[in-house]
């Protein structure tokens, strides 16, 4: 099944890219494309070459965390994505009453992304298995 986790990094990685390269380009339909999925508010959003990213710090951490992990092949932890859940809600919580820090985001963002890519790449390769996509080849 080594082609459906390949399947999943590299998308990815081209999600991640769209990411970084929007700014540098000013390739507006990207950042339409993320307004549907992210506020892109500038004061929470990180900036390249003069203009902010498409989404915001906890996406763009999600997205990245998540692309990190995809380059592994690691076995879905229950604990570890139970873990960076509750701290991306206990870090939600505490942005809106104490201290919003986009370092926090980042970290559980990061957390939330790298504990789901091995679901999302197991989920991916049961699909393939049970529709037979590419017999033989995954």
């Amino acid at each position: 099944m080594k082609r459906a986790h390949t399947f999943v990094c590299l998308g990815a990685a081209l999600w991640c890219a769209a990411i970084v390269l929007a700014p540098v380009f000013d390739l507006r339909p990207i950042y339409d494309f993320f307004s549907r999925i992210c506020h892109q508010d500038p004061t929470r959003s990180w900036s390249l070459a003069g203009a902010q990213f498409p989404v915001c710090v906890r996406c763009a951490s999600i997205y990245f965390g998540f692309f990190i992990a995809s380059a592994f092949l690691t076995r879905p932890n229950y604990r570890f994505l139970q873990f960076a859940a509750a701290a991306t809600i206990v870090e939600f919580i505490i942005a809106r009453v104490i201290l919003d820090s986009a370092w926090l985001r980042s970290a559980t963002g990061l957390a939330l992304g790298a504990s789901a890519a091995p679901f999302v790449i197991a989920g991916v390769q049961d699909l393939w298995r049970k529709y037979g996509v590419l017999r033989g080849a995954v």
